[in-house]
């Protein structure tokens, strides 16, 4: 099994879900990846809270699948919220394409993090260009986030 100073590489939302999905174990945590995601910041839906802004995502690779993971935060103890994520991805080589979709639920003090897997072969290998499209909601209300992008590469 992986060392807890490897998870620590991974953020505590990440190494969680790479646990919890058997990633971890099969080799360091280092052959991770992370990309910067681009203008996702945008309210939370409980207004007086931490915004609403995923900064990268960590992508992952393991028997023949891609694990991407994003993250998000909130401090309303009891409270937090919902996110609805969509996930649009294009292979900038071959031109593969598809869409994913992901609801979580963060519930302070926990990170909560959106984790696409997707069947490497289904990418493709080079570079893929990902398009995220969030709603936040609470009880009230439903706030959309800003597009954000990225681009991975797919080994």
């Amino acid at each position: 099994m992986t060392s807890p100073k490897h998870l620590v590489r991974l953020g505590a939302g990440a190494a969680a879900a790479a646990v919890a999905l058997g990633v971890v174990g099969a080799g360091p945590a280092a052959a991770d990846r992370v990309y910067p995601l681009t203008n996702c910041t945008a309210m939370s839906p409980n207004v007086v809270d931490l915004p609403y802004s995923p900064t990268r995502v960590i992508v992952s690779e393991y028997a023949g699948k891609t694990y991407l993971t994003t993250e998000f935060n909130s401090v309303w103890l009891g409270v937090g919220y919902t996110s609805r994520m969509r996930l649009d991805y294009r292979n900038l080589r071959t031109g593969q394409r598809g869409v994913r979709f992901s609801t979580r639920h963060v519930s302070p003090p926990y990170t909560g993090t959106h984790q696409i897997v997707i069947a490497t072969s289904s990418l493709g290998r080079g570079p893929v260009r990902l398009v995220l499209n969030a709603t936040n909601s609470n009880a009230l209300w439903s706030i959309p986030a800003p597009t954000c992008t990225s681009t991975i590469v797919v080994r």
